[in-house]
């Protein structure tokens, strides 16, 4: 068996709401590496094959905007479920994904779970994933979140998001290597621009060696051999389009992200009337952070409104 774990973000680039990094892990029999291939009687990569299965694919293409995120929901849900944790309410949820727990702002509410999707779906998901894995195990969904305080404070330190993004990155990838035995290979969405990671790597392990398989624009592979272990690093443009891991777990970091605003514009659109709820983005936020600053205490700016 060999350790898989797909890492992926969401939130690089809005000024309200979290940044989220997401990590799926599997173990996966010799052979086949096409997890979509392999699962393919429990899981589907397009819209017109997940009509019985689990739709697992970038995000950005599982996302309706017109119908929300029920289909992420179904298929986060199924896969949590599937292995041995059964969250009722986002809070529930982010007890099991998130290591450290987060300050409770006034803005972060509960919602029981699930909300936009029907049970008995999820229910159908999970007997899918119990059934037909054909050898792979699903081992865990981990997260962090990173609010706008904390990503102001680090942004402040490393000057760079990109840097920002591979630290929390190393986070998941430290969480990984305690939690699981044996060489691993994480397989990673590349972080803003950059497209070489070498010395960022060296520098998250004690300045052990790494070696460089492959570097490009388009996608870098490295190696990095710890006394016990081997860590293998791929990088690559559009990993969520391109693999299962990641794109699971960019399906996780966007419903999480969406339960975050989901709570942020209850809160907010609560006590301003007629404010209409944002995503968060740049195109939209200054009207709703123009709504609500009136509405800050002391520190609320720095811990509501991103540096971008």
């Amino acid at each position: 068996m060999a350790t898989i774990i797909g890492i992926d973000e969401a939130g690089y680039g809005p000024m309200l709401g979290p940044l989220i990094i997401s990590a799926a892990a599997f173990d996966v029999p010799d052979g086949e590496p096409n997890l979509w291939m392999r699962m393919k009687k429990a899981v589907a990569r397009t819209k017109r094959g997940a009509k019985k299965r689990l739709f697992v694919a970038d995000s950005k293409i599982v996302y309706d905007s017109g119908k929300g995120f029920a289909e992420i929901e179904r298929t986060i849900l199924a896969f949590v479920r599937h292995a041995g944790n059964e969250p009722q309410s986002f809070q529930q949820l982010l007890h099991t994904l998130l290591e450290t727990p987060l300050i409770p702002f006034d803005w972060w509410h509960d919602i029981a779970l699930p909300c936009a999707c029907d049970g008995e779906a999820i229910d159908a998901g999970v007997n899918l994933l119990n059934s037909h894995s054909a050898g792979v195990r699903f081992l865990a969904l981990d997260a962090q979140a990173v609010q706008a305080g904390e990503f102001n404070t680090l942004l402040a330190r490393h000057e760079n998001k990109s840097v920002l993004v591979f630290q929390q990155n190393m986070i998941l990838v430290e969480r990984a290597m305690k939690r699981f035995d044996g060489d691993i290979t994480f397989i990673c969405d590349k972080h803003g621009g950059r497209h070489y990671y070498a010395a960022l790597l060296a520098n998250n392990f004690f300045c052990r060696p790494v070696h460089s398989i492959f570097e490009s624009p388009e996608s870098s592979t490295y190696e990095v051999r710890l006394p016990d272990r081997r860590l293998f690093f791929t990088f690559m443009e559009k990993a969520d389009a391109a693999q299962l891991p990641p794109a699971l777990a960019s399906m996780a970091c966007k419903y999480l992200r969406e339960l975050f605003m989901k709570c942020f514009n209850n809160y907010w659109c609560g006590r301003v009337a007629g404010l209409e709820p944002t995503a968060g983005y740049r195109s939209d936020c200054h009207r709703f952070i123009d709504a609500i600053r009136p509405l800050f205490a002391v520190g609320d700016e720095h811990n509501t409104i991103r540096l971008c």
